[in-house]
């Protein structure tokens, strides 16, 4: 998930190689005793790599949002296509777009196309989030918001949800509560959990609003909020949800409007039913734009760590919160400074580490927190960040995948990173794109580029 999910950050997104978490671990023991350059070279080849997934070619012309279920073998990508409509001689002198998907029943080593549905105006996908869960054990459901445009580099004018029952192998137009409006820089957010044998969602399609919805993603319900004559409804920038002890919490961070000024005000928000009540959360003075969040249920508790930025006056810096409360109440970070600002966050992923929670940021640079997101270090970076990033538990430290113009690979939670091998064509940075990876087991993985797919399994 996710999330942004992703995983929570999106929901449904779980990440890489077996073999490389031992890998990384021994380079991590000989880095410090200084290996010889051929020690060093047997132990990196055998880090992550990413091979072209067989699919259909010239599917996509974005890139696709993308989402797997959590140890199932189900993936889906869903975005726009553009075929030619009109050649003059060997030169396409008009173009066709439309909305497409693709689906996996092998953990995204090999891919179908299935149609999406085109809205009421004919316009196509320019950028969505997407979300999967098992209903059971014989279904997938899967859940999308999608931002509509009237063609190539034009603003958003409208979204429209999705849903499928089968995987991703059919999708149809689910039903928002409302009429659905977008800000052009508000990207969608979507997360999905099995609850009691079934798919629940909760989703930040709108600039001022959330939604949920208990069959899937078929259709949603606006959410209700706490009365308030300060502030309108939450405008999440992004999402973060878990199951812990028989309830979905979950989290949103990003701002809301003040009624008496019209102005927007940064905050976080929980809710303790799936995104159907929502409450602001305590958070402390001057915190900042808060625009990514991940947490993660352990030991009966839940921990959540959220990244931004802030700005007074002529001066940007970075700001990060943490909670132990499911968002309830979140303390400040310490956080280290460096010259390269994000704006905004690319990503943040959480995942148990035996008795504690580990944490990996991307954005300028890469960071790595042990302790749930209260101390954050800088890292070694490799890769350029940017990129969607996604970590989950393994030993002996979380394993987490970010991915770029590049991809990097670290087994010990973010806090050291070695550069992937990748396949020609590998290019996904995008700092709006909130869904560029997604993992249905420690091993197989699926990144989207602009135009092809990638799998982190060698059979592809």
């Amino acid at each position: 998930m996710s999330s942004r999910s992703h995983t929570g950050q999106g929901a449904g997104r779980h990440r890489l190689h077996r073999g490389a978490v031992a890998c990384a671990a021994v380079i991590l023991a000989w880095g410090a005793l200084g290996p010889a350059p051929s020690a060093l070279a047997a132990a990196t080849s055998g880090l992550p790599a990413w091979y072209a997934a067989t699919q259909p070619s010239g599917v996509f012309s974005l890139a696709p949002a993308v989402a797997c279920v959590s140890g199932g073998s189900d993936c889906v990508a869903i975005g726009a296509g553009t075929a030619c409509a009109k050649m003059v001689g060997i030169i396409c002198v008009a173009q066709r777009s439309f909305n497409v998907a693709e689906y996996s029943r092998d953990s995204g080593l090999s891919w179908q196309v299935a149609p999406v549905p085109a809205s009421t105006d004919g316009q196509f996908i320019g950028l969505a989030a997407v979300s999967c869960a098992p209903a059971g054990r014989s279904r997938t459901d899967c859940a999308a918001w999608a931002m509509l445009t009237p063609g190539i580099g034009a603003s958003p004018s409208e979204q429209v949800a999705y849903f499928s029952d089968n995987g991703g192998a059919s999708w149809a137009v689910a039903s928002p509560p409302v009429p659905v409006g977008q800000a052009s820089w508000q990207a969608p957010v979507v997360s999905c959990y099995e609850v009691d044998l079934g798919v629940d969602c909760v989703g930040a399609p709108d600039s001022a609003g959330t939604v949920y919805s208990t069959n899937g993603g078929a259709s949603w319900s606006a959410s209700s909020s706490l009365p308030s004559r300060s502030f309108g409804p939450l405008a999440a920038q992004d999402l973060s949800c878990v199951v812990s002890r028989g309830q979905m919490d979950c989290v949103g961070v990003g701002y809301v409007f003040d009624a008496a000024t019209s102005t927007p005000a940064d905050t976080a928000w929980y809710s303790a039913d799936g995104g159907a009540k929502w409450a602001p959360s305590v958070l402390p003075q001057r915190v900042g734009e808060l625009n990514t969040v991940s947490c993660f249920a352990a030991r009966g508790q839940v921990s959540c760590a959220a990244l931004g930025t802030e700005t007074t006056g002529a001066i940007t810096a970075n700001v990060a919160v943490y909670s132990h409360d499911a968002g309830k109440s979140w303390s400040n970070s310490v956080f280290p400074a460096h010259v390269a600002l994000p704006s905004p966050w690319g990503s943040v992923s959480c995942a148990a580490a035996g008795a504690r929670t580990e944490c990996a940021a991307s954005g300028s640079t890469l960071l790595f927190s042990t302790d749930g997101g209260a101390y954050w270090a800088t890292t070694t970076d490799p890769n350029g960040a940017w990129g969607d990033l996604d970590c989950l538990p393994s030993a002996p430290g979380p394993s987490c995948y970010v991915v770029g113009a590049r991809a990097a690979y670290s087994g010990d939670g973010g806090a050291t990173w070695s550069a992937s091998k990748a396949a020609r064509g590998f290019d996904v940075e995008d700092s709006s794109l909130h869904d560029n990876i997604a993992c249905a087991s420690v091993g197989d993985c699926v990144v989207a580029a602009t135009t092809e797919l990638f799998s982190s399994n060698p059979a592809a």
